[in-house]
């Protein structure tokens, strides 16, 4: 087993137009450079960083830190040794990254006044949960 833990070094959020449009698309970026994971006594560290950015242009947030692999048994320092030597992360500590620092930015665009860079819920899944009929296509709004 092992411990991760995510910090964040780095904020740069800003805020690029007054007005919201009626609908913004999110592109979100985290990158988790392979080739750079280090040692910290018994644990690996691998920095990321993490862009946020919409379109229309309305905001740009950047987050930069790093993950932190602690093992805590011969399982986790098989895993953290592998981590090392084959300069490769593996998808849960990626993922386990992202979901460490997305309160942050959930957070960071409530500030700035922007919704947050969530998935909305699927509409198919909200409609059978209220019992309505199936609707394959979207309203023309």
């Amino acid at each position: 087993m092992y411990t991760i833990l995510s910090s964040i070094l780095s904020i740069t959020a800003e805020r690029l137009t007054e007005a919201l449009p009626p609908q913004i698309q999110f592109q979100v970026n985290l990158h988790m450079p392979s080739s750079q994971p280090y040692r910290r006594d018994e644990a690996v560290v691998i920095p990321f960083a993490l862009t946020i950015s919409t379109t229309p242009p309305v905001v740009h947030i950047s987050l930069k830190g790093q993950t932190m692999i602690i093992p805590r048994s011969d399982e986790g320092r098989k895993l953290c040794n592998q981590v090392i030597s084959e300069k490769k992360v593996p998808a849960q500590f990626i993922q386990t990254a992202f979901m460490n620092v997305l309160a942050d930015v959930v957070i960071i665009s409530k500030t700035l006044g922007v919704p947050p860079p969530l998935p909305p819920l699927f509409q198919q899944s909200i409609q059978q949960f209220a019992g309505e009929k199936e609707q394959r296509y979207s309203p023309i709004q």
